[in-house]
This record gives C-alpha cells, sequence and structure tokens, in this order.
C-alpha cells in the first residue's frame, strides 16, 4: 500500500514539474557571470553579452562567444552612453547598467503612457540627454514623456506612437553613444551665467525652433543648422586663437571653422573676406529718412549660407573688414545672421535686427555656395563638428554629436 502511495506521489510531481515547464517565464536580468568581462573572455556569458549588445545597437558583428577588439569597442561605446568609466571591462557596475537598458526591450509591450519606474526614469535621462525632454525627471510616463518620445521618433525617422519598443530603444541607444564623455575643461572655466541663458532661451531658441521646423535638408541650411550646433554645443569662448586646440573663437575662426566641415576652404582672417565667393549685388543697409535707424535692403536676393561682411570699428575705423557673419534666411518675419556676439551662454548668437551697428556697419555680402546647394535633399561632404581640445566654457549639458540629434542641430 505504501509503495502505491509512493508512485502516485511521484507521478503528481512529475505531473506538476511538467507544467510549471510549459508555463512561459518572463524575461529575467541577463546573467552575466559573477567574474568581470574582459578582452580575451569567451563562453556563454560572451555570447549573452553579445547578443545584449546587438538588441540595444552596440554590436553588429558575429555573435561568436569571443571577447574580442569588437566587442570590446561596443561596450566602451554602451559605457560611454551611459556615462560610465570607459574601460571595456563588464565589471558590477556595466553589467547593471547592461540590465537596465535591457529592461524596456525585454518587455514585449515596451514602455508607454502611464508607465511608471526606474525604466522610465532612465528613458526620461536619456531623452534629457538628447535634448528632447525638459521637464522633471520623476519616474512617471506622462504626456511631456510622451510627446518627448514622439519629438525623438520623428527625428530618427520611425513610427510616431509614443511607444519605446525595441526599434526605439535602439534608436536612443545608438544616439547616447555619440554622446562626448567627459570633455576635457579648462580649471579656469565657468557654466554660463542663468541671464545668458534666459537671453538666449528669450531670443535666439524661438528663432532656432522655427528654423528647425523648416529645414529642407540642403547643403545651405545644413551648413546654418551646423552653426546653430556650434552655438549650443560647442562651449566656444571669444579669442583670438584656434578653437581646436585652446576653445577660443573668433568672428572670422567661426565662419571658416562651418564652412570647413564641409570641404570648404576660407580664411580665417576676417579682412581678407573681401576676396571670398563673389559679390551678392543688390544687398546693402539704408538709412531710414528722418531716423537714425538702417534697414537691410535686397533681402529676397540672400540665400541660406551667405557671409555678411562689416567694418572694422577699432580705431582708425572703418579702413577694413573686422566682422563677419553667416545668414540663416528670413526666420519668423526677419533676415537673421549668426555671429560671434556678447551676453549669450556661448561667444556665438543670432542678430535680426539691423538698424543699428548691424546695420550701419555693413559693407556687403559675399556667396561661396554653388547653386546645388540650395537644392532640398543634395548629397554633400559632412566631415563633422570639431571637438576643441579643451573647453574654456564648462558645458551644462551633454554633447551630443549632429548625426544624433533632431534634424543634425
Amino acid at each position: 500500500m505504501l509503495t502505491l502511495r509512493c508512485r502516485q506521489l511521484f507521478f503528481c510531481c512529475v505531473v506538476a514539474l511538467l507544467m510549471v515547464a510549459t508555463i512561459p517565464l518572463s524575461v529575467q536580468a541577463s546573467d552575466y557571470g559573477t567574474k568581470d568581462l574582459s578582452l580575451g573572455s569567451e563562453g556563454a556569458v560572451v555570447t549573452q553579452l553579445q547578443k545584449d549588445l546587438t538588441e540595444l545597437g552596440f554590436y553588429k558583428n558575429s555573435i561568436d562567444g569571443w571577447f574580442g577588439p569588437k566587442t570590446h569597442d561596443a561596450v566602451v561605446s554602451f559605457q560611454k552612453s551611459r556615462g560610465l568609466k570607459t574601460d571595456g571591462l563588464v565589471a558590477s557596475k556595466t553589467k547593471t547598467a547592461l540590465n537596465a537598458a535591457m529592461a524596456p526591450a525585454n518587455d514585449a509591450q515596451g514602455l508607454s503612457l502611464g508607465g511608471k519606474g526606474s525604466a522610465v526614469t532612465q528613458l526620461q535621462k536619456d531623452l534629457t540627454k538628447l535634448g528632447f525632454y525638459t521637464n522633471n525627471i520623476d519616474g512617471y510616463f506622462g504626456s511631456k514623456t510622451h510627446d518627448a518620445v514622439v519629438s525623438f521618433q520623428k527625428s530618427q525617422g520611425l513610427k510616431t506612437d509614443g511607444l519605446v519598443a525595441s526599434k526605439t530603444r535602439t534608436a536612443l541607444n545608438n544616439a547616447l553613444a555619440g554622446i562626448v564623455s567627459s570633455p576635457k575643461v579648462s580649471a579656469s572655466a565657468k557654466l554660463p551665467t542663468a541671464a545668458s541663458i534666459r537671453d538666449y532661451n528669450e531670443n535666439e531658441k524661438p528663432i532656432v525652433d522655427s528654423f528647425r521646423k523648416n529645414f529642407d535638408g540642403s547643403l545651405a541650411q545644413t551648413l546654418v543648422g551646423r552653426a546653430i550646433w556650434y552655438m549650443e554645443y560647442g562651449y566656444m569662448k571669444y579669442g583670438h586663437t584656434k578653437y581646436a586646440s585652446t576653445g577660443y573663437i573668433d568672428c572670422s575662426n567661426f565662419v571658416s571653422l562651418v564652412y570647413k566641415d564641409f570641404g570648404y576652404s576660407i580664411t580665417s582672417a576676417a579682412k581678407n573676406y573681401g576676396s571670398v565667393g563673389k559679390k551678392v549685388a543688390g544687398v546693402y543697409a539704408a538709412k531710414k529718412s528722418g531716423t537714425s535707424k538702417y534697414s537691410l535692403v535686397g533681402v529676397e536676393k540672400l540665400k541660406p549660407g551667405d557671409i555678411f561682411t562689416y567694418w572694422n570699428s577699432d580705431a582708425p575705423a572703418k579702413t577694413h573688414i573686422g566682422h563677419v557673419a553667416i545668414y540663416m534666411g528670413v526666420i519668423n518675419g526677419k533676415p537673421c545672421i549668426i555671429n560671434t556676439c556678447k551676453g549669450n551662454p556661448t561667444a556665438i548668437g543670432i542678430i535680426d535686427d539691423f538698424s543699428y551697428w548691424y546695420g550701419s556697419s555693413l559693407i556687403e555680402v559675399r556667396r561661396v555656395l554653388p547653386d546645388s546647394a540650395f537644392t532640398a535633399g543634395k548629397n554633400f561632404t559632412d566631415q563633422g563638428p570639431v571637438l576643441p581640445a579643451i573647453y574654456q566654457i564648462r558645458p551644462d549639458k551633454a554633447i551630443v554629436m549632429p548625426k544624433n540629434l533632431s534634424t543634425g542641430f
């Protein structure tokens, strides 16, 4: 009798185990083992690491279970995106960050309106770094987080459903990999002042937002967009030395720098801009009758990327070109130029009023770009922006490369 009962109990246990085995289990955090993973590591844990990095968009090579140079580079890119030490070592902090990054991707439903928790908190932090989210990081997926996700999806050509599933998560990780981590900053560098940031938000930002909204992808507008990128992410301080090595910039170095990104070699000496490109006829500043103010004439003849030249102000004044600027186009009903100027978070700002000095000191406008530069969607060379060896203004936000930003700037 006892033997029969034991057999019955054994049979029930087997059935129970089989039933448990058939129940779908929730996805668990990846197991990268107890040991640190680094160059030369092998085995199932490396295979899992490669699979996860592939799903996150950082690894695009063979999944072979061997921690080689390509796996190392993928780990470094991931660490960079998370603000971790970029040593390529998969230790506890990197393992934790990997599992946190995988959480949304492992959720078949993704993150959406109403969601809460650490995954939403991380999402908000990521969107903040990329400039799409500017509200409180509270771990709640509300309407503002949804709008930020939609804006990001739109910038990446994804379905704008506000759902953070695998494709959107991968795009986010790729964008985060483009962040410049731990830039070298001068010991004397200071953060932009609150007053300058407020001034930028009131004056420049509406112009930038409007320009971005009407961006057509042409070389001319992309060049203007790069000038905007330097204004927002270059953290340039005014000075007469080379930006690449010092972090300082002046007006002619700025124009030369922007053009060089697209393969155009232009002098960095303002006094020589009178021979750059060709003159745009019919553009000048005229004094308004009965006043001391000026207005810009011939705006309809201008094109984005044109270069404005101005007289020098130092004594003896008006003897040579002393200032240059890049024309942006008519934005919010006004012609705008971007150039070095005071009172902004960085040395770069936008001018849309030619009533005073910017009218009275105008010499002429020069055009460098060919006709093809004004055709939307044309192919062109982009060598990418120059990052200085050291920053003279302390960045107050993550520095994100243009290719990972909405419309490139």
